[in-house]
């Protein structure tokens, strides 16, 4: 009974199969045909105008009174006139200038902008087709690139030279000093230095020019002997004029050099000085310097300056010194101490004390002197 109920359901079932009929074969998903070369996209318009490709990396900051130099790789030159359109910052009112780019040499294009000086100037660039259409490259009148121009290094230490004088770029002064060395037989050794001066001050790397006229005069031994064995002593003077000037070669390095001409107690003379400051001449600073005059012997000097207890500025040297015209083989050495002080915005006073010998005990000295700004 079983086994009959069985093959009547698979028989059953293998019928309904039949009737109807086999599956239906699934149909393929169609696949997007792939686009067509080039020459299959439709013709350009007979009308249209060639255009060229402008790759330009801008700069951000130029130094002052240098040209900027803009330069641009460009495909397709000749479809388009070309041009850099600039003005200064902040300058609305005024017309672009115009320039064009060049060939470089290097295979690129550049275009050089006249030196600018700060802000700093706007530009864009700009092409021009034969149809006499412009087409905006890079940036745009609306919203140009703008260029910063930094001040050199010697632009910005003139303006706080400028702030410091109050733009004050002239100065007069007078400066006497003197020492007496003494000797061991009582002969006199001794010299007074005047100068009266002129200086104007340009603040560049030539920092300052000086034009003017001093006087030296002294008595110095012939010999070293007592009075009573031939020691005698004998007049020395030098009138001349000079020139110096003031070379900045690094923010705090300063280099002096002086030329002078005149007239010694033994006819037509002249001499030169220099001397180079680490620091700054108005603060803290070392000077190392020598002077020659030719009837007058040679001076070296080191000196110490520094501006701890303002307002006073002071200063300490040691100064070895044929001066005036030493004829004894001793030279002449002292150490001296100056203080400057400022009683108003354009005055300035100074003093000196000094203390040292040539040949015997030390002897002291001193001197005064003072500047007008203006």
């Amino acid at each position: 009974m079983t086994r009959n109920t069985s093959i009547l359901i698979v028989a059953l079932l293998a019928r309904t199969a039949a009737a109807q009929g086999p599956a239906p074969i699934p149909t393929p998903t169609p696949v997007p045909a792939p686009p067509g070369p080039a020459t299959d996209a439709p013709p350009a318009p007979a009308d249209a105008v060639p255009r060229a490709l402008v790759i330009h990396v801008p700069p951000l900051v130029v130094d002052a009174a240098q040209p900027i130099e803009l330069v641009a790789q460009i495909d397709a030159p000749f479809a388009e006139a070309l041009t850099v359109r600039w003005r200064t910052i902040g300058n609305t009112g005024a017309a672009w200038q115009d320039v064009v780019f060049e060939r470089s040499s290097a295979g690129g294009w550049f275009a050089a902008l006249p030196a600018a000086m700060p802000p700093g100037v706007a530009y864009y660039i700009r092409g021009r087709d034969a149809a006499g259409g412009e087409v905006d490259h890079f940036a745009s009148e609306q919203a140009p690139h703008v260029v910063r121009v930094v001040p050199s290094l010697v632009d910005r230490l003139e303006v706080l030279d400028r702030q410091r004088t109050g733009d004050r770029r002239n100065e007069i002064s007078l400066d006497v000093i003197g020492h007496d060395f003494g000797n061991r037989y009582d002969l006199r050794d001794r010299f007074v230095r005047s100068e009266l001066a002129y200086t104007r001050r340009l603040l560049r790397q030539l920092h300052s020019v000086t034009f003017g006229f001093g006087s030296i005069s002294g008595t110095t031994p012939v010999m070293s002997l007592p009075e009573d064995l031939g020691g005698d002593d004998v007049g020395r003077s030098l009138r001349y004029g000079f020139g110096e000037v003031r070379l900045r070669a690094h923010p705090s390095v300063f280099f002096d050099l002086r030329g002078a001409l005149g007239a010694s107690h033994d006819g037509f003379d002249g001499g030169v000085r220099g001397a180079v400051t680490f620091g700054k001449p108005w603060r803290s600073s070392v000077t190392v310097g020598g002077e020659y005059l030719g009837d007058l012997g040679p001076s070296a000097w080191v000196r110490l300056q520094w501006d701890t207890a303002p307002p006073l500025l002071m200063g300490a040297s040691v100064v070895r010194t044929d001066l005036p015209g030493a004829l004894i083989d001793s030279a002449g050495l002292y150490i001296a101490y100056d203080v400057a002080y400022r009683i108003a915005d354009r005055a300035t006073v100074r003093a000196q004390l000094s203390y040292g010998a040539r040949d015997g005990a030390s002897h002291a000295g001193g001197g005064l002197g003072t500047a007008i700004d203006f």
